[in-house]
Parts: C-alpha cells; sequence; structure tokens
C-alpha cells in the first residue's frame, strides 16, 4: 500500500485552492444526491419502468458495496499514512475498500450506457469520462488508494450488469420485486442489528439504502396500480421544469429538513426513515400530485 500512498502524495502536490474546489465538486457525482438527479428525471419525465430498474441496481449494488467495506475494513489513506496522505475537505468515517463513490458512478454510468448507449454514441464516452474523474477526484481527496478505486469500478460494472439481468426476470412484473425486496430489508436489518452495527457509520449508510430500497418499491408498486401517471402525455419542456422544480425541492426539503428534528444517535430514524420518505415522495407522491395538478 506505500506505493499507492506516494501516488496520492504526488497528486496532492498539485494541490491548489481551485483544484481541491474542482475535484471536491466532481467527487459529487458519485453521492446519492446525483443519482437522485439522475433517477428522477427519468422517473418523473422519460421512462419510469427504466428508472424503477436503475433505482433498484443502484441501492443493490451500495448495499452490497457497503458490506464489502465492513468485511475488508480498510484504513483510510489519510488515517494511514498521515506523514503522506491530507484529507482534503470532509475526511470520510467509513472504511476505505472499495470506493463507494466509484461503485455508485460506475453502477449508474453502466446502466445508462446499457438503454441509451447504442442509439446516442456521446452517452458511453461520456459516462466513462465521468466515472475516470470521480475516481482521480478520490485519491486526490486522500480518500482513496488506488485499488480501492478500481474495485469500486470493477464492483458498480458487476453489480450493475448482475442485478439488471436479475430484475429482467420479472419482465413487465417489475412492480413484484418489491417482495424479494421486503425479504432482503428484513434480513439486512437483522444482520446488521445482529452484529451489533446499527449505530456505525457504515451500518447508518446501509439503513439509508435500505429505507430508500422499500419505500420506492412500495411506492412504486402503488404508482402502477392506482396512481398511472404518464410521462410520455406530459413531455411539454415548461411541465418538465415545473415537476423537477417541485418534486427536487420537496425531496431535497425531506433529506435535509429532516435533520433538524430527527436525532442522529437513532441511526433507524435519522438515516432510515429519512431516506424512506424521500423515496416515497418520488415514487408515488410527487406522481399523484403530478397527475393530479396536471402537470
Amino acid at each position: 500500500m506505500l506505493f499507492e500512498a506516494n501516488l496520492i502524495e504526488l497528486l496532492q502536490r498539485m494541490s491548489t485552492g481551485f483544484s481541491d474546489a474542482l475535484f471536491t465538486g466532481i467527487t459529487q457525482l458519485g453521492t446519492e444526491l446525483a443519482f437522485m438527479a439522475v433517477a428522477v428525471v427519468l422517473y418523473w419525465c422519460i421512462d419510469k419502468r427504466y428508472a424503477y430498474r436503475l433505482f433498484n441496481v443502484y441501492i443493490l449494488g451500495v448495499a452490497f458495496n457497503n458490506f464489502l467495506k465492513l468485511g475488508f475494513k480498510r484504513t483510510r489513506p489519510f488515517d494511514a499514512y498521515p506523514d503522506k496522505v491530507t484529507s482534503i475537505g470532509e475526511p470520510e468515517t467509513t472504511y476505505s475498500f472499495p470506493s463507494g463513490h466509484t461503485e455508485s458512478i460506475a453502477s449508474i454510468s453502466t446502466m445508462l450506457t446499457v438503454k441509451y448507449g447504442k442509439k446516442y454514441k456521446v452517452v458511453p464516452v461520456v459516462c466513462a469520462c465521468l466515472t475516470a474523474l470521480v475516481m482521480l477526484s478520490r485519491m486526490y481527496l486522500g480518500q482513496h488508494y488506488l485499488s480501492d478505486v478500481f474495485c469500486g469500478l470493477t464492483a458498480g460494472v458487476f453489480f450493475a450488469i448482475a442485478f439488471n439481468a436479475l430484475l429482467s426476470l420479472f419482465g413487465d412484473k417489475e412492480e413484484f420485486f418489491l417482495l424479494p425486496c421486503l425479504i432482503l430489508t428484513v434480513v439486512t436489518v437483522s444482520v446488521l442489528a445482529g452484529l451489533g452495527m446499527l449505530n456505525s457509520p457504515s451500518g447508518a449508510d446501509i439503513l439509508k439504502g435500505v429505507g430508500a430500497f422499500v419505500a420506492f418499491d412500495i411506492g412504486y408498486f402503488a404508482e402502477k396500480r392506482f396512481v398511472k401517471y404518464d410521462v410520455a402525455s406530459n413531455r411539454v419542456w415548461w411541465k418538465i421544469a415545473l415537476r423537477l422544480a417541485i418534486g427536487l425541492g420537496v425531496a431535497l426539503g425531506i433529506q435535509q429538513g429532516f435533520k433538524l428534528f430527527l436525532p442522529q444517535s437513532v441511526p433507524l430514524l435519522y438515516c432510515f426513515l429519512r431516506y424512506f420518505l424521500v423515496a416515497a415522495w418520488v415514487a408515488v407522491a410527487a406522481p399523484a400530485l403530478f397527475k393530479a395538478v396536471k402537470i
């Protein structure tokens, strides 16, 4: 690992105020906020069914990646080599291997390439470039080793292909993926509780994903059965802009606003419930509102 620390040290020698800000911004492409932006645009404006698949593939990948972190328990570079590596920006508190940001952007990029790559040749090129930039940013910021980001890349591509194939088995009855979703949710929370990890940083990250996972699948089931919002008939530019403004505003309001009164010391509330409510809004409440006000 020493040569990897030396590589990070070399990258950080180029640190300036501008490059620090640039890479701090780039790394956000691997966060749940970036995923939320992509997912809701697809779900509310373009293709609900593929957005549902993308959402489940992403959440499953994030959960499995976090369990890998718990298994390997690799220390972050800035902690392992404080004489060589500095944490630029807020230091991460979870384990290092594999890179979650890289897994996330690689998973999204793979799914978008599979769906749109043949029709729009620019999609795989843009996705590959953004993934590479996120990988570089994670090392530059001192949060990950080279092996972390490459294994995160491999995990993201693998999880996207594997879980996409799993969802394909449900055909046009994809909403019934709700059943294994509920089972996985119960198993995951039980395992975390059994390991005494509900209050750990890694456990909290998993609970975010689990909360969003179960809410979105329940919400999609209800939306497909009862709301039936027609995305295709509402592709007027001003309606799309209004949907995104209202929908994202409320989603971010829930995600950030509930931090003010939910106890951070209780992850089942602070993490699970908060992300459950965001996903429920995205999946069923927002489409119901859009249909009611005809946007």
